[in-house]
């Protein structure tokens, strides 16, 4: 006698209820839009922090060199996938506006905030797509609940409408509903870890921004001689 019966789970899904399969549906398309914001943040968000890493790094041995600001974020504009490039760009442009041999605190004032507002911006693009991943990771789970409390309260109708009490006429529908949950959970994970992971990049972005800002204080009082 089989007690494991072959496990069909797209049987499951067209002998399911309208509403289980609307759940279904919703949870299908959550999972294709998670799995596109995840694959979007692999090729842009994991590059820009291991280049601002890289940026940031650079840009300090060139300060501990002794080779100048100017050089220093020349640098780091090189790395172009790094938020730290905009801001250093700006900040470099800020600076070049006058021929004046020495930099006065007014003008590393003014370079620091064009960077901070330099890459703030390019930080908000790497924010985008990371409150889906929240939304997906946090409503996916109930969802297929949902789908599930739904379609065992069919399976229970349908039993009491036979008046039978036989485990074999209600066992399919609440497998067919169990599967929502499962769903559910598929798409919740993933999106939590690369929901985790994402907010942390982004954090080591906001923090190399904040160092190479305090780059930029630090130079002003060599502007005062």
């Amino acid at each position: 006698m089989d007690l494991m019966p072959h496990l069909d789970v797209w049987a499951m899904i067209r002998e399911a209820t309208p509403t289980v399969k609307a759940v279904l549906a919703l949870l299908a398309a959550m999972s294709v839009v998670s799995w596109a914001v995840i694959l979007h943040k692999l090729c842009t968000l994991l590059p820009a922090a291991r280049s601002s890493r890289t940026a940031l790094a650079e840009t300090l041995a060139s300060l501990e060199r002794g080779d100048g600001l100017a050089a220093a974020l020349t640098l780091a504009a090189r790395h172009s996938r790094a938020p730290l490039a905009g801001a250093a760009q700006a900040a470099l442009a800020i600076l070049g506006r006058t021929g004046e041999a020495t930099t006065s605190p007014r003008l590393l004032a003014d370079a620091a905030r064009a960077a901070t507002l330099a890459g703030t911006q390019a930080l908000r693009d790497h924010e985008r797509g990371i409150g889906i991943l929240a939304a997906c990771s946090g409503a996916a789970p109930f969802i297929g609940l949902f789908g599930t409390v739904w379609g065992v309260m069919h399976a229970f109708n349908a039993l009491g409408l036979v008046q039978a009490q036989a485990l074999t006429l209600v066992a399919p529908g609440i497998a067919e509903a169990l599967v929502a949950t499962a769903l559910g959970l598929a798409v919740a994970v993933p999106a939590s870890v690369a929901f985790n992971a994402a907010v942390g990049a982004v954090d080591g972005l906001e923090r190399d921004l904040e160092a190479l800002t305090l780059c930029l204080a630090a130079a002003a009082p060599e502007g005062k001689g």
